[in-house]
Order: structure tokens, then sequence, then C-alpha cells
């Protein structure tokens, strides 16, 4: 085998690996990956037609919802703060729920395995495009609700419920780093589905592991009777981004969002790698 591998022309050796390129082309093949594109694309469309049948806007809003009608950033933000409670977390657990449980499923993993492959750098490859995919989703729906935004509200700066209008320019830098801090609030929940996606053989089973531990995590969060206790929570700073749809921001929330993101990243990926590194693969 020494022998054989040694003698290995470059362009063989380069088929050992898998490129990014090929595996992003991969998961965009998959209808999935598709469908979850799909709908963070449009869902600022539905979220105006839904508002356009439902009236007029509030006049004395005292919360987002009330307020998104006020101005295209405004639009925009309420968009986000939609997203980014259970539709992200669901985009989020396909996606990385579908990494080796789909090929499983599909009984592609020991052909890709066998080219070789070698397992880490299959699993950090599927795992990094995962990451693409769900980055540039998120970013896609945050330029279309403001696109949207604008065209139906104006190019009004983002109004602050309960505070002043922000400027256009200052709203647009806010809404970036909204959808950013969302992306780092599914830290916990990619992590979880790369490790449930190497344990299980269905990819609905590992995305629906991690709907349901999102599911528990929130309804133990809101027991205040845990106290401090919740803040090992994976879901207890999910809200941290809205911090800069306010005035003035805290900082806080969102970095301890990112320390914890971090920390249930490191715990879920190192299994993850232990597990996929052991496991027998028959399909």
């Amino acid at each position: 085998m020494t022998a054989v591998t040694a003698r290995a022309e470059p362009g063989e050796r380069r088929r050992q690996v898998l490129p990014f390129r090929v595996e992003l082309a991969r998961q965009l093949s998959q209808w999935r990956v598709r469908v979850v594109l799909i709908v963070l694309t449009v869902l600022p469309v539905i979220v105006r037609i839904a508002l356009l049948l439902g009236g007029p806007p509030s006049s004395n809003g005292t919360d987002l919802a009330a307020l998104a009608q006020a101005s295209g950033a405004t639009f925009a933000g309420f968009v986000l703060v939609l997203a980014g409670g259970f539709l992200v977390t669901l985009v989020a657990a396909l996606l990385f729920g579908d990494l080796i449980a789909g090929e499983a499923s599909r009984s592609t993993l020991k052909y890709l395995l066998t080219i070789p492959i070698p397992r880490m750098r299959l699993l950090g490859v599927k795992a990094l495009v995962a990451a693409v995919i769900l980055i540039a989703g998120i970013a896609a729906m945050t330029v279309v609700a403001l696109l949207v935004g604008v065209l139906s509200y104006g190019a009004g700066g983002l109004q602050v419920p309960g505070g002043p209008r922000l400027d256009f320019g200052d709203s647009v830098g806010r809404l970036a780093l909204t959808a950013a801090a969302s992306v780092v609030g599914l830290l916990w929940a990619a992590s979880l589905g790369t490790l449930l996606t190497v344990v299980s053989d269905s990819p609905l089973a590992a995305a629906g592991g991690v709907v349901l531990a999102s599911i528990l995590s929130r309804i133990l969060d809101s027991i205040p009777a845990l106290g401090d206790l919740r803040v090992v929570l994976p879901t207890h700073y999910s809200t941290a981004f809205r911090q800069f749809l306010t005035v003035p921001v805290d900082l806080a929330p969102v970095a301890d969002s990112l320390l914890s993101g971090l920390l249930w990243s490191i715990l879920f990926g190192t299994l993850a790698a232990w597990w996929f590194a052991r496991k027998d693969i028959s399909s």
C-alpha cells in the first residue's frame, strides 16, 4: 500500500482530497440546500405581503413589530428579528445535520472514503461549506430585506423602539452587525448538528436532534427558578443579536454569546471528530 502511494501520479494525489469548490457544488445540488436558500431569500417578500395585508402602520408603536413599516431599515431589522429565532436554528440544523448522515443515507459515504479522502478532511470541508452557505443565506436575506424595505417604505434609517431614528448609513452598519451576531448565535447549533450527523445515518434525525435541543433549551431558559444555571444553556444568549437594534448598544450579551458559542463548538466539535474517526462506515 505504501509503495503504491509513493508511485501515485500528482493528479491522483490531488484526487485524494476534497476541494472546497467541488463540495460546494455538491451541496448546492441538494434540494434541502436549495430550499433553505430560497426560503431565506423570499422571507422579506413574504413579510412585506403580510404587512400589506395587515393594514397601515401604527403611529405610536413601542416595539420593532409595530414600527416595521416606519422605514426601509426598520423593516429589515424586523425581518432579522423574525428570522433570528427558530427559523435560522432550523436552517443550521438542516445544513449541518446533512453533512455525513446525508452521504450515509445516499450510500455515497463509503465511496468517498475509499477514494481515499481522509475522514477529518471530509468532515472539515463539509462543515466549512455548510457554514459558508449559512452565512451567505443570512446575508442574502438581510440584503433583500433592506432592498424590499427601501422600495416599500423609503430609504429612512432605523427607528429604535422608544428611541431615536438613526441615519441610513449607521442603520446599514447595524443591520450587518445584527446579521453577523445572529450567525454567532448559531455556533452551538452548527456544532451539535455536526456531532449528530456523524452519530446518526439519518439527516432528518440529526436535524431533528438540533431542533429538539433548541426547544428544550428555550423551555428551561424560561424557568426563573433555575437562576444563574440558565447561562450554560446554548440558547440563553439567542437574542443577543438584537443589541445592535437598540440605543445604546450593550456589547456584553454579544460577547457572552460568542464565548458560549465557542465553548459549545469546542465540545461538540471535539466529540464529532473523535466519533467520526472511530466510526465503522458500512454505507
